[in-house]
């Protein structure tokens, strides 16, 4: 797989990423190390969307090796109500 054909690959499911019901994360970073593994780095918010990551990828991309590297990031649960003006 060519370096075009590596960004193609990388652009196609970050989108998919970004698009799918099931991840909506625009975010996250897709890279496609030597035309075999397609490598997700960044944070998503539970373990059930950081296992979807891997299930889109692997149906964008069926014939690569999947790595995610996403980590659920746990933030605090808000106190009170933030008024917006």
């Amino acid at each position: 797989m060519s370096t075009d054909e590596s960004e193609y690959v990388a652009a196609h499911v970050q989108e998919a990423l970004a698009r799918d019901s099931r991840v909506n994360e625009p975010e996250l970073g897709v890279t496609v190390v030597q035309g075999k593994r397609v490598v997700v780095h960044g944070h998503v918010p539970s373990e059930e969307r950081r296992r979807s990551v891997t299930d889109v990828v692997r149906e964008c991309c069926p014939d690569l090796e999947v790595e995610n590297r996403t980590t659920v990031e746990r933030f605090p649960d808000a106190e009170g109500m933030e008024t917006v003006q």
